[in-house]
């Protein structure tokens, strides 16, 4: 111990308090005769528990306390940060005051630096709304009331997926862990191809990899040959010398719905009634082979039944995911959740250490309103009411997703303590977080939740904002949540901060309008009105574009759906499909056909899509049509013989929805149907890993007469072999053909 240290230790043994009162004046004017004592040697989680309450307490009182390192000090005048075994659990916490000190003992992972957030948060006002946003309150003078108490996770592992956990205090105040935390690098979910790549193994042992409709496929490993569990346990056993701290490692499907069917592996699904047979017998090999180490696999759409007769090993985790479900009703209270909840018993009655993987967002759609704040508290306490303490929420969170700071603040407190009051938690936030603006936002909440009720409908993780365009989001209801928001900015327009906060909050509903405005184009709630024989842009439509995107910027919004649409790509796809192609091109409203037809789920089908002036924006649910895994071809006819010049048609790109550009368009015309004369082929070149999210196929063969035209349409058929799911059919989408 250096010199000075002495000192303070010599210091504080002589003196209490400041005002002699019952409790701890830590700090008075600014002054303190306290330090922070922390052992000699200390654990990170000591010095990193130390270091945080030193930081926020010189904020608060502009008065730094020494952190002194000894593990001899007795007396008063001390905050004495330790973690010990003593607590059982090892993020719980225990507070004490003894005398003149006060004692925070934490469980031996984060216990200690829970204890002093929690001290931070309870006692002197502190907030972590967000990572870029908290609350400090100054004063002069800190002081603790005598304090006794302890508090622990009800849940084991606390995950809040999304980038604001990347901020390491964020992540602390909100008691959250992260995935890197836990598993090894490259080896959290769908690692069947990280083990046994099919590019290095297929084309020699096609018989390592699944058999579905007469073929050996690429798609997931047959798990019933003795070769890929020798494979497997080869690769683990290297991959773990090079991670040797990590315990839980993933043996998991790939993110398809393939599986092998086999003869071998047919037997087995037979026996065990479920595709969750072959894995798990599986992986309990590869458990046996690594008893010290937790081997964990995913319970996931096919494999989600338990199996009838093969229990999971002691050191197997089962990852039970709710990808399917209903995200307006809690899951206990909807009957299409009943298959679900029948799962989660029977693979509680066979394993003892399930990690639930919830999905709390809309995925296609990540600023698009998604009122599900109502559920969550009575999933989370369905999930540890079934013995179920591991706990991954793929909220995603981010700059401008819906409510993303509200949902992870609320869901970080739910996973701590699921009977914690959820009212109490979401008033707090609104008062922090909005300040005079909070009341306002609250009615929102309050009234699209209760329309979202009232409505009865489904509430998916997938689902475009048309979905709820006659209910929720009716334009009656959207003309009351802009006339809350209205009164939320008024109320802060005073506060730059709180301002952007709103603003930011506001972008869902402004999203919704525009989305919902693509689907009615040229009706009553779209872009356009017309005014005599011209299409005009609507003033109000344009204005909330372009303050989307101003507010993005300001904001920070990096993403808007999980494939990373960027808000700078939004906004030049929405000019794109705002550009209504109608006056001067022949092809508007004019009937096209196509061979064979596109898939009836997108656009319904409908060919007038493709010449009805509007092009299709980012999301490939509204004004696209789709074909998979086929090549097409598509006849514009223009009812008469017109002179032409350019012809163009478009495609759209998101390779994690399996939809590519197409290899090769061929164009023609004709005049009568029959003979036809080329007008160009255009190339896709590359292997579209980074394509631009739209393509403009152009052709100018130079002015000539026509009035059919015809485009052949090529496609990849395939996902390409860097995709994650190679080899699978893939998509082409194509939109508006223009004819000038």
């Amino acid at each position: 111990m250096n010199r000075s240290g002495k000192l303070i230790i010599l210091s504080l043994l002589l003196m209490a308090s400041f005002t002699g009162k019952a409790g701890l004046t830590i700090v008075d004017n600014h002054r303190t005769l306290y330090a922070i004592i922390i052992p000699q040697a200390p654990q990170p989680q000591e010095v990193r528990a130390a270091g945080l309450l030193q930081r926020y307490l010189l904020e608060i009182s502009a008065c730094k306390l020494q952190v002194v390192r000894t593990d001899a000090l007795t007396g008063s005048g001390a905050i004495v940060i330790r973690s010990s075994d003593l607590v059982a659990n090892p993020d719980g916490f225990i507070i004490q005051a003894i005398g003149n000190q006060l004692h925070i003992t934490g469980g031996t992972h984060k216990g200690c630096i829970y204890g002093v957030v929690d001290i931070l948060e309870r006692y002197l006002g502190c907030r972590m709304y967000s990572p870029h946003f908290q609350i400090t309150l100054k004063s002069d003078m800190v002081y603790l009331p005598e304090l006794n108490y302890r508090d622990e996770p009800v849940n084991s592992l606390r995950i809040v997926n999304g980038a604001f956990c990347l901020d390491e205090d964020y992540q602390d105040w909100q008691r959250l862990d992260q995935v890197r935390e836990v598993f090894p690098d490259g080896y959290y979910v769908h690692t069947f191809h990280r083990l046994i790549p099919w590019e290095s193994y297929f084309t020699e042992h096609p018989d390592y990899f699944a058999w579905m409709n007469g073929k050996r496929i690429i798609d997931q490993l047959c798990l019933s040959h003795p070769d890929v569990l020798k494979i497997v346990l080869n690769k683990l056993g290297s991959e773990m010398i090079l991670q040797p701290d990590k315990e839980i490692w993933s043996v998991s499907q790939n993110d398809n719905f393939s599986y092998c069917q086999c003869d071998a592996c047919r037997k087995i699904i037979s026996e065990e009634g479920s595709p969750a047979g072959p894995i798990i017998r599986f992986i309990n090999e590869v458990a046996k082979k690594f008893p010290d180490k937790t081997i964990s696999t995913l319970a996931y759409q096919y494999s989600r039944k338990a199996p009838l007769r093969t229990k999971p090993a002691e050191n197997v985790q089962v990852m039970l995911c709710t990808i399917e479900l209903n995200r307006s009703k809690p899951i206990r209270e909807d009957p299409g959740s009943e298959s679900f909840l029948n799962d989660m018993e029977a693979w509680g009655k066979i394993c003892n250490h399930i990690y639930l993987w919830d999905y709390t967002v809309n995925f296609n759609h990540h600023v698009n309103p998604f009122p599900n704040l109502q559920v969550l508290q009575s999933n989370i306490q369905l999930f540890t009411e079934n013995n179920i303490h591991e706990h991954f929420q793929q909220s995603n969170t981010g700059n401008g997703h819906e409510f993303s700071e509200l949902k992870a603040y609320l869901i970080s407190r739910l996973l701590w303590n699921p009977d914690v009051n959820a009212d109490s938690i979401l008033t707090e936030f609104m008062n922090g977080y909005f300040g005079e603006a909070g009341s306002f936002i609250n009615q929102y909440i309050h009234h699209m939740s209760n329309e979202m009720e009232k409505s009865g409908e489904r509430l998916d993780i997938y689902e475009h904002p048309t979905a709820h365009q006659n209910s929720v989001l009716s334009l009656r209801n959207v003309n009351e949540y802009n006339r809350m928001f209205d009164q939320a900015e008024q109320a802060v327009a005073n506060s730059p901060t709180l301002l952007l906060h709103v603003q930011t909050a506001r972008l869902s509903l402004q999203y919704a309008i525009m989305e919902i405005g693509k689907n009615d184009m040229f009706g009553p709630r779209g872009w356009y009105i017309l005014q005599g024989e011209d299409f005009i842009l609507r003033k109000e439509m344009a204005a909330t574009l372009e303050e989307f995107n101003h507010v993005c910027r300001e904001a920070g919004v990096e993403s808007l759906n999980e494939s990373g649409l960027t808000p700078e790509i939004y906004y030049e796809a929405t000019k794109r499909f705002i550009d209504v192609q109608v006056k001067g091109n022949l092809a508007f409203g004019k009937p096209v056909s196509a061979n064979p037809p596109p898939e009836p789920k997108y656009s319904t089908g409908d060919m007038t899509i493709l010449t009805n002036g509007v092009f299709g924006a980012s999301d490939f649910r509204a004004h696209w049509l789709g074909w998979e895994a086929k090549n097409f071809t598509l006849i514009l006819d223009l009812e008469e013989i017109q002179v032409v010049d350019t012809l163009q048609i478009s495609t759209l790109w998101e390779g994690k929805s399996w939809i590519f550009h197409p290899a090769v368009v061929a164009c023609y015309t004709s005049g009568d149907g029959e003979t036809w004369i080329p007008a160009g082929v255009k190339t896709v070149e590359g292997d579209q890993r980074n394509e631009p999210v739209t393509r403009t196929f152009l052709f100018s063969p130079g002015v000539t007469q026509a009035r059919y035209i015809r485009f052949e349409v090529t496609g990849l058929l395939q996902n390409p072999d860097w995709h994650p799911s190679a080899g699978g059919g893939c998509w082409v989408f194509v939109d508006e053909v223009v004819v000038r």
